[in-house]
């Protein structure tokens, strides 16, 4: 595990210290201002909340609204970073139920200490056991980032349940996430392709340089807001010290060394058979050529890009959003 993760990197942020990007303070990577802060739905109350059985054990979930249109489960991402990120996407629940959980190995769920049990199969199975725990006959399943690999992922297992995808900041494989992340860097520049090799090398290496580049990285890519919300460096610095994070994705959010490096659904996002929505932001990690990739695959998909935003559109601007994805559900499922 590296020493320098997303907690650094939040530690960094918040002393500001490390985010004088002098050079692009006055173009396109401007910091954003928060929103209104009851548009992130921390605080709502859920209708119910409760524990449904699982493979990994037991995971909990929170249940907005009342049964109307086809229920939403929202996946989070990380993985395990937490269904609190996700709740901007309770703005859905007008005209229909939307369930948040926290997926095993995060939160307020079982967290097993053997890591070999967290994989795609067995999120695939925990999510079938929530929908069948909640008596849900139909789904529409709402993912972000590893959530966006999730959704398809439990579509091509169980097509009956699945009635439309939205894939918000993800790919198609996760070496389409570690090309983008190559992109950004070099965009920053040779040194900042340089620091982040050298991290990579020697792991567990102590180096301000990368401290830095991480902070200023995630401020462009990962976040955009100034300041970053509570909820979401609480989340940053629960993340950070994961040990079901570092196994499956990697130390950071450009270093993907994890058991899921090698995960890539293209051979099967061309079979499915749902209305899709693709989403991402104009400086996500998953970039617009990386959503762009994504819903070619998928017949008949949608692709909306977000301008200025990044990888946590849906907390930067969880008004257009939200609004966007209310749209494609209302028009589709």
């Amino acid at each position: 595990m590296h020493s320098i993760t997303r907690r650094t990197a939040v530690a960094g942020i918040l002393a500001g210290a490390v985010l004088a990007d002098r050079a692009a303070a006055t173009t396109r990577y401007r910091r954003l201002a928060q929103p209104d802060p009851a548009l992130w739905h921390i605080d709502t109350p859920p209708t119910a909340d409760g524990m449904a059985a699982g493979p990994n054990g037991s995971v909990y979930y929170r249940l907005y609204g009342k049964p109307g249109r086809i229920p939403v489960i929202v996946l989070h991402g990380g993985p395990a970073a937490g269904e609190t990120y996700m709740r901007p996407y309770v703005g859905l629940a007008g005209d229909r139920q939307v369930v948040l959980y926290d997926q095993s190995g995060c939160g307020k769920s079982a967290a097993p200490m053997d890591l070999s049990r967290y994989s795609v199969d067995r999120y695939v199975t925990e999510l079938d056991a929530l929908r069948a725990h909640l008596g849900f006959e139909r789904i529409v399943l709402v993912g972000h980032s590893w959530g966006g690999f999730l959704a398809p992922a439990y579509a091509a297992a169980h097509p009956e349940r699945v009635a439309g995808l939205v894939l918000a900041g993800s790919a198609a494989s996760v070496r389409d996430f570690a090309d983008a992340a190559q992109r950004w860097l070099a965009e920053i520049g040779a040194q900042a392709v340089a620091t982040a090799a050298r991290a990579e090398a020697k792991p567990g290496t102590d180096d301000p340089a990368f401290a830095q580049l991480n902070a200023l990285y995630y401020s462009r890519h990962l976040c955009r807001l100034d300041p970053w919300p509570a909820f979401f460096v609480a989340a940053g610095e629960r993340i950070a010290g994961n040990p079901v994070y570092i196994y499956l994705n990697g130390p950071t959010e450009f270093q993907f060394t994890g058991a899921m490096a090698s995960l890539d659904l293209t051979a099967s996002l061309p079979k499915l058979r749902v209305p899709t929505l693709v989403t991402c932001g104009e400086y996500d990690e998953a970039p617009p050529w990386v959503g762009a990739k994504l819903a070619a695959l998928i017949p008949g998909a949608t692709l909306i890009t977000f301008a200025g935003l990044s990888h946590m559109a849906h907390i930067e601007d969880p008004a257009e959003v939200v609004a966007a994805t209310t749209r494609f559900l209302a028009k589709s499922v």
